[in-house]
Protein backbone atom coordinates (compact mmCIF):
# COMPACT_ATOMS: atom_id res chain seq x y z
CA UNK A 1 0.00 0.00 0.00
CA UNK A 2 2.89 2.28 0.99
CA UNK A 3 4.59 1.66 -2.46
CA UNK A 4 1.91 2.42 -5.05
CA UNK A 5 1.05 5.81 -2.74
CA UNK A 6 4.77 7.03 -2.90
CA UNK A 7 5.34 5.63 -6.68
CA UNK A 8 1.71 5.85 -8.34
CA UNK A 9 -0.28 8.30 -6.51
CA UNK A 10 0.46 11.43 -8.26
CA UNK A 11 -0.33 10.12 -11.54
CA UNK A 12 -2.81 7.89 -11.01
CA UNK A 13 -5.04 11.37 -8.85
CA UNK A 14 -3.95 13.55 -11.68
CA UNK A 15 -5.54 11.10 -14.21
CA UNK A 16 -8.75 10.35 -12.24
CA UNK A 17 -9.13 14.05 -11.75
CA UNK A 18 -9.31 14.96 -15.34
CA UNK A 19 -11.32 11.90 -15.84
CA UNK A 20 -13.93 13.10 -13.44
CA UNK A 21 -13.56 16.41 -14.59
CA UNK A 22 -14.91 15.10 -18.00
CA UNK A 23 -17.22 13.11 -16.40
CA UNK A 24 -18.57 16.19 -15.03
CA UNK A 25 -18.97 18.21 -18.17
CA UNK A 26 -20.50 15.34 -20.13
CA UNK A 27 -22.92 15.11 -17.17
CA UNK A 28 -24.01 18.42 -17.83
CA UNK A 29 -22.11 20.39 -15.09
CA UNK A 30 -21.43 23.55 -15.12
CA UNK A 31 -18.11 24.68 -16.48
CA UNK A 32 -18.31 26.92 -13.85
CA UNK A 33 -18.94 24.58 -10.99
CA UNK A 34 -17.13 21.33 -12.15
CA UNK A 35 -13.41 22.00 -11.76
CA UNK A 36 -14.34 23.11 -7.93
CA UNK A 37 -16.03 19.37 -7.69
CA UNK A 38 -12.91 17.96 -9.00
CA UNK A 39 -10.55 19.77 -6.37
CA UNK A 40 -12.73 19.10 -4.01
CA UNK A 41 -12.89 15.24 -4.29
CA UNK A 42 -9.12 15.47 -5.14
CA UNK A 43 -7.94 17.26 -2.67
CA UNK A 44 -8.38 15.00 0.75
CA UNK A 45 -6.70 12.24 -0.76
CA UNK A 46 -3.69 14.21 -1.37
CA UNK A 47 -4.07 15.43 2.67
CA UNK A 48 -4.63 11.57 3.51
CA UNK A 49 -1.35 10.20 2.03
CA UNK A 50 -0.01 12.99 3.96
CA UNK A 51 -0.68 10.78 7.07
CA UNK A 52 0.15 7.29 5.35
CA UNK A 53 3.39 7.60 4.21
CA UNK A 54 4.97 11.47 5.67
CA UNK A 55 7.96 12.71 4.52
CA UNK A 56 8.87 14.76 7.56
CA UNK A 57 6.74 14.13 11.01
CA UNK A 58 7.79 17.55 12.51
CA UNK A 59 5.91 19.17 9.13
CA UNK A 60 2.58 17.60 10.31
CA UNK A 61 0.02 19.97 9.81
CA UNK A 62 -2.19 21.04 13.14
CA UNK A 63 -5.65 22.35 13.94
CA UNK A 64 -4.43 25.59 13.96
CA UNK A 65 -2.36 25.10 10.32
CA UNK A 66 -5.29 23.90 9.15
CA UNK A 67 -7.83 26.91 9.82
CA UNK A 68 -5.15 29.64 9.01
CA UNK A 69 -5.09 27.77 5.60
CA UNK A 70 -9.06 27.74 5.31
CA UNK A 71 -8.63 31.48 5.58
CA UNK A 72 -6.42 31.56 2.49
CA UNK A 73 -8.25 29.53 0.87
CA UNK A 74 -11.54 30.99 1.40
CA UNK A 75 -10.39 35.14 1.01
CA UNK A 76 -7.75 34.37 -1.23
CA UNK A 77 -7.61 31.25 -3.30
CA UNK A 78 -11.69 31.31 -3.89
CA UNK A 79 -12.66 34.72 -4.14
CA UNK A 80 -9.60 35.85 -5.91
CA UNK A 81 -10.40 33.74 -8.72
CA UNK A 82 -13.94 33.40 -8.33
CA UNK A 83 -13.50 37.41 -9.11
CA UNK A 84 -10.88 37.27 -11.48
CA UNK A 85 -11.26 34.11 -13.08
CA UNK A 86 -15.19 33.39 -13.45
CA UNK A 87 -16.47 37.07 -13.50
CA UNK A 88 -13.79 39.43 -14.34
CA UNK A 89 -12.25 36.52 -16.87
CA UNK A 90 -15.31 35.39 -19.03
CA UNK A 91 -16.52 39.70 -18.75
CA UNK A 92 -13.34 40.68 -20.51
CA UNK A 93 -13.54 37.70 -22.94
CA UNK A 94 -16.76 39.05 -23.92
CA UNK A 95 -15.60 42.30 -24.53
CA UNK A 96 -12.73 41.35 -26.23
CA UNK A 97 -15.34 39.29 -28.46
CA UNK A 98 -17.73 41.81 -29.00
CA UNK A 99 -14.75 44.54 -30.04
CA UNK A 100 -13.56 42.19 -32.09
CA UNK A 101 -9.93 42.22 -30.10
CA UNK A 102 -8.93 38.82 -29.76
CA UNK A 103 -6.42 37.17 -31.72
CA UNK A 104 -8.32 33.72 -32.22
CA UNK A 105 -4.51 32.48 -32.66
CA UNK A 106 -5.48 29.74 -29.65
CA UNK A 107 -5.78 26.28 -31.53
CA UNK A 108 -9.50 25.70 -30.35
CA UNK A 109 -9.80 23.08 -32.77
CA UNK A 110 -7.09 20.64 -30.86
CA UNK A 111 -7.96 18.05 -28.16
CA UNK A 112 -8.74 19.63 -25.18
CA UNK A 113 -5.78 17.55 -23.93
CA UNK A 114 -3.79 18.91 -26.33
CA UNK A 115 -4.35 22.36 -25.29
CA UNK A 116 -4.38 21.60 -21.79
CA UNK A 117 -0.40 20.53 -22.81
CA UNK A 118 -0.25 23.49 -24.25
CA UNK A 119 -1.19 26.16 -21.94
CA UNK A 120 0.55 24.31 -19.34
CA UNK A 121 4.10 24.90 -20.98
CA UNK A 122 2.96 28.44 -22.32
CA UNK A 123 1.63 29.58 -18.94
CA UNK A 124 4.38 28.31 -16.99
CA UNK A 125 6.82 29.99 -18.94
CA UNK A 126 5.55 32.92 -17.87
CA UNK A 127 4.44 32.10 -14.42
CA UNK A 128 8.24 30.99 -14.02
CA UNK A 129 9.72 34.50 -15.07
CA UNK A 130 7.06 36.37 -12.70
CA UNK A 131 7.89 33.97 -9.86
CA UNK A 132 11.91 34.29 -10.77
CA UNK A 133 11.33 38.11 -10.18
CA UNK A 134 9.45 37.66 -6.93
CA UNK A 135 12.64 36.55 -5.73
CA UNK A 136 15.05 39.16 -7.04
CA UNK A 137 12.92 42.67 -7.15
CA UNK A 138 12.15 43.59 -3.52
CA UNK A 139 8.76 44.80 -3.95
CA UNK A 140 7.36 41.66 -5.59
CA UNK A 141 9.40 40.14 -2.83
CA UNK A 142 7.83 41.72 -0.28
CA UNK A 143 4.49 40.48 -1.39
CA UNK A 144 5.41 36.52 -1.94
CA UNK A 145 7.43 36.26 1.49
CA UNK A 146 3.64 35.48 2.80
CA UNK A 147 4.03 32.03 1.08
CA UNK A 148 7.46 31.23 2.07
CA UNK A 149 6.50 32.37 5.84
CA UNK A 150 5.83 28.64 6.86
CA UNK A 151 8.56 26.85 8.71
CA UNK A 152 7.22 23.51 7.46
CA UNK A 153 5.47 21.86 4.22
CA UNK A 154 2.32 20.40 3.61
CA UNK A 155 -0.15 20.25 0.93
CA UNK A 156 -2.84 22.68 1.99
CA UNK A 157 -0.25 25.30 2.83
CA UNK A 158 0.07 26.00 -0.96
CA UNK A 159 -2.74 28.49 -0.74
CA UNK A 160 -0.75 31.43 1.13
CA UNK A 161 -0.55 33.53 -1.34
CA UNK A 162 -1.05 37.63 -1.01
CA UNK A 163 -4.35 38.63 -2.78
CA UNK A 164 -1.68 41.17 -4.72
CA UNK A 165 0.34 38.56 -5.79
CA UNK A 166 -2.97 36.23 -6.89
CA UNK A 167 -4.12 38.97 -8.80
CA UNK A 168 -0.93 39.64 -10.65
CA UNK A 169 -0.16 35.71 -11.16
CA UNK A 170 -3.79 36.10 -13.28
CA UNK A 171 -2.08 38.65 -15.51
CA UNK A 172 0.53 36.70 -15.76
CA UNK A 173 -0.99 32.99 -16.42
CA UNK A 174 -4.54 33.97 -17.44
CA UNK A 175 -5.33 37.60 -19.59
CA UNK A 176 -2.55 37.05 -22.15
CA UNK A 177 -4.37 33.54 -23.06
CA UNK A 178 -7.95 35.83 -23.35
CA UNK A 179 -6.23 37.50 -26.05
CA UNK A 180 -5.42 34.72 -27.88
CA UNK A 181 -8.91 32.98 -27.86
CA UNK A 182 -8.76 30.16 -25.45
CA UNK A 183 -12.26 29.17 -24.13
CA UNK A 184 -14.22 28.94 -20.79
CA UNK A 185 -13.80 25.34 -21.18
CA UNK A 186 -9.92 24.91 -21.18
CA UNK A 187 -9.80 27.38 -18.62
CA UNK A 188 -11.81 24.90 -15.98
CA UNK A 189 -9.15 21.92 -17.36
CA UNK A 190 -6.03 24.61 -16.21
CA UNK A 191 -7.99 25.22 -13.15
CA UNK A 192 -7.95 21.28 -12.17
CA UNK A 193 -4.70 20.79 -13.37
CA UNK A 194 -3.21 23.73 -11.77
CA UNK A 195 -4.45 23.36 -8.28
CA UNK A 196 -3.97 19.61 -8.08
CA UNK A 197 -0.29 19.95 -9.27
CA UNK A 198 0.01 22.76 -6.15
CA UNK A 199 -1.31 20.43 -3.72
CA UNK A 200 1.22 17.76 -4.47
CA UNK A 201 4.16 20.26 -4.57
CA UNK A 202 3.76 21.54 -1.29
CA UNK A 203 2.41 17.87 -0.01
CA UNK A 204 4.33 16.15 2.99
CA UNK A 205 4.29 12.56 1.69
CA UNK A 206 7.13 10.67 0.69
CA UNK A 207 6.18 10.56 -2.83
CA UNK A 208 8.64 8.97 -5.55
CA UNK A 209 8.13 10.56 -8.87
CA UNK A 210 11.20 9.12 -10.59
CA UNK A 211 11.85 10.02 -14.12
CA UNK A 212 8.57 12.58 -13.58
CA UNK A 213 10.62 15.18 -12.01
CA UNK A 214 12.24 15.67 -15.06
CA UNK A 215 9.07 16.68 -16.15
CA UNK A 216 6.79 18.00 -13.63
CA UNK A 217 7.54 19.95 -10.57
CA UNK A 218 6.80 17.93 -7.41
CA UNK A 219 7.46 17.73 -3.61
CA UNK A 220 10.92 15.91 -4.30
CA UNK A 221 11.92 19.05 -6.36
CA UNK A 222 10.02 22.44 -5.10
CA UNK A 223 10.35 21.62 -1.40
CA UNK A 224 13.61 22.66 -1.86
CA UNK A 225 12.66 26.10 -3.57
CA UNK A 226 11.15 26.48 0.34
CA UNK A 227 14.58 26.14 2.12
CA UNK A 228 15.77 28.61 4.62
CA UNK A 229 19.07 28.94 2.94
CA UNK A 230 19.40 31.41 -0.04
CA UNK A 231 21.64 29.35 -2.25
CA UNK A 232 18.56 26.43 -2.14
CA UNK A 233 15.75 28.39 -2.02
CA UNK A 234 16.78 30.47 -5.37
CA UNK A 235 15.81 27.25 -7.42
CA UNK A 236 12.93 25.36 -9.09
CA UNK A 237 10.75 28.44 -9.68
CA UNK A 238 8.72 26.50 -12.28
CA UNK A 239 4.93 25.59 -10.90
CA UNK A 240 4.04 22.78 -13.01
CA UNK A 241 6.52 22.36 -15.98
CA UNK A 242 9.79 21.84 -14.37
CA UNK A 243 11.60 21.79 -17.74
CA UNK A 244 12.07 25.72 -17.71
CA UNK A 245 14.17 25.45 -14.66
CA UNK A 246 16.16 23.01 -16.53
CA UNK A 247 16.07 25.19 -19.44
CA UNK A 248 17.27 28.06 -17.37
CA UNK A 249 19.80 26.73 -15.55
CA UNK A 250 17.53 27.32 -11.72
CA UNK A 251 16.72 23.18 -11.59
CA UNK A 252 18.00 22.03 -8.13
CA UNK A 253 17.93 19.30 -7.00
CA UNK A 254 20.55 17.19 -4.82
CA UNK A 255 20.80 13.90 -4.70
CA UNK A 256 23.03 13.56 -1.61
CA UNK A 257 21.18 15.61 1.16
CA UNK A 258 18.00 16.70 1.87
CA UNK A 259 16.51 20.16 2.84
CA UNK A 260 16.75 20.57 6.52
CA UNK A 261 15.27 24.16 7.63
CA UNK A 262 12.69 25.59 5.81
CA UNK A 263 10.77 29.25 5.72
CA UNK A 264 12.36 32.94 6.15
CA UNK A 265 15.23 33.92 7.54
CA UNK A 266 13.79 36.66 9.08
CA UNK A 267 12.41 34.80 12.17
CA UNK A 268 9.98 37.52 13.68
CA UNK A 269 7.67 37.45 10.40
CA UNK A 270 4.47 37.92 11.74
CA UNK A 271 2.08 34.91 11.64
CA UNK A 272 -1.91 36.15 11.87
CA UNK A 273 -3.60 36.50 8.36
CA UNK A 274 -4.35 40.65 9.13
CA UNK A 275 -0.67 41.02 9.94
CA UNK A 276 0.59 39.14 7.15
CA UNK A 277 -1.80 41.11 4.79
CA UNK A 278 -0.38 44.48 5.52
CA UNK A 279 3.34 43.42 5.93
CA UNK A 280 4.40 43.84 2.29
CA UNK A 281 3.60 47.87 3.32
CA UNK A 282 5.09 48.24 6.32
CA UNK A 283 8.71 50.00 6.54
CA UNK A 284 11.40 47.69 6.03
CA UNK A 285 13.93 47.04 8.48
CA UNK A 286 17.18 49.34 8.93
CA UNK A 287 19.74 47.89 6.91
CA UNK A 288 17.32 45.97 4.52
Amino acid sequence: MRSLVRYGLYPGLMTGALVLLWALLHAGVPITLAPYLVVLCAGPVVVLAERLVPYRQQWTAGAGDYAQDALFMGLVQLVVPLGLVWLATLGIRELLVANGLTLNAWPVTWPILAQLALKVISGDFLRYWLHRLAHTWTPLWRLHQVHHHPSKLYSTNVFRFHPLEKSLQFLGDTLPFLILGVTPELLGWYFVFYAISGLFQHCNADLRLGWLNYLVSGPEVHRWHHSRVIAESNNNYAHSFVVWDLLFGTYFRPADREVIELGLIERNYPKGFIAQMSQPFRPLPKGL
